[in-house]
Parts: C-alpha cells; sequence; structure tokens
C-alpha cells in the first residue's frame, strides 16, 4: 500500500458515524507518516541493491584474492627455499676455504720451522768454520817474520788470543749473522785460500 492508496481511498457515509473531518485529519497525519517511512523504506532497498551488488563483487573478487594468496605464500615458500639452499652452499664453500687456507697455514709452518732448524745447524757450523778461520789468520800472523818497524808486541798477541778465548765461549744469535753477506759457499771459498 502506497501513500496514494490511503489518500484515494473513499468510505460510505453512514448515519451516525464518524466525524468526517476528524477521520479526514486523522487519515493526513497517517499519510504523512507513511509517506515518510515509505520513502525511508525506497531508500534503504536501494541502499540494499547496492550492497547486494557490492556483496557479489566481493565473492566474485574473494576467489581472485584466494588465488593471489595462495601464489604469493608458495612464491614465498620457494624464496625461503632457495635462499637456505644458497646459504648453506656459500657456508659450505667458506668452510672449505677455510680448511684449504688452514692446511696451506700448517705447510708454510712446517716449511717455516725446517727452514729455522736449517738455518740453525748453518749457523752454528758457520760459527766454527769462522772461529777456526780466526784461529788460523793468528797462528799466521803470529808465525810471520818480526820487522824493526812494525812489531807485534806480547800484549797484542795476548790481547787476541783473549779476543778468541771471548769469541768462542760467547753465544752467537741467530740475529748477529747475516746469512746474506756472507754464505755458506764463500765461507768454504775463505777457507780454501786460507789453507792453500
Amino acid at each position: 500500500m502506497t501513500p496514494s492508496d490511503i489518500s484515494n481511498k473513499k468510505f460510505e457515509k453512514a448515519a451516525f458515524g464518524y466525524k468526517p473531518e476528524e477521520v479526514d485529519a486523522f487519515l493526513s497525519e497517517i499519510i504523512g507518516s507513511y509517506n515518510e517511512m515509505y520513502q525511508e523504506k525506497n531508500a534503504a532497498e536501494e541502499k540494499l541493491l547496492v550492497l547486494a551488488d557490492k556483496l557479489e563483487e566481493y565473492r566474485a573478487n574473494e576467489d581472485s584474492l584466494k588465488t593471489v594468496l595462495l601464489g604469493a605464500q608458495k612464491l614465498g615458500e620457494n624464496i625461503v627455499r632457495d635462499s637456505k639452499a644458497k646459504a648453506e652452499v656459500l657456508l659450505a664453500d667458506a668452510e672449505n676455504q677455510v680448511k684449504q687456507v688452514f692446511a696451506e697455514s700448517e705447510s708454510k709452518i712446517i716449511k717455516e720451522k725446517e727452514t729455522l732448524a736449517t738455518l740453525q745447524k748453518e749457523t752454528a757450523e758457520f760459527k766454527k768454520q769462522l772461529l777456526a778461520m780466526y784461529r788460523q789468520h793468528l797462528e799466521l800472523i803470529s808465525l810471520m817474520p818480526e820487522n824493526n818497524e812494525e812489531k807485534v808486541s806480547e800484549e797484542t798477541e795476548e790481547a787476541a788470543e783473549e779476543t778468541v778465548e771471548e769469541i768462542t765461549a760467547e753465544e752467537f744469535s741467530e740475529e748477529e749473522i747475516d746469512f746474506d753477506e756472507v754464505s755458506m759457499a764463500e765461507t768454504k771459498r775463505i777457507d780454501l785460500d786460507v789453507q792453500e
């Protein structure tokens, strides 16, 4: 029923009935209230239709969103899996490199120790040969004929002998000998020259 249906409604007149003016006034009030309610109902129905359309649209998009979310989730899982695999490969490579560097370092340390032992041995041998050569030189000097102008005094000989004894008793450290300046080959050559 619409407001116009109410306003167009006609009643038959009967004796001893209601006053037509009061009925018409009351009907006018009812028509006004009913008209407002009717307009509100129509507006609500229009809103309801719009909401229903939106709901259908959202439902249609829901499947797409679910598909997108599932795809994103799978992509994220793949990325995490690939990242873990790459991290494991990098870690294994780093460990191998560390082991290789460690092995090379140990090898170098062993070689350096061997070189040090060889140098210490050569140092001791060089020291012996140097002392022997120094003694030979002192002996040669003492065997030289004495000259009036250049006499080797007893004090000089005693000082030379004391020097030899001090050198013999003194310990040479590795830092005191420079193997670049005097090699073992040069020492042997000098030794041979002296013996000739």
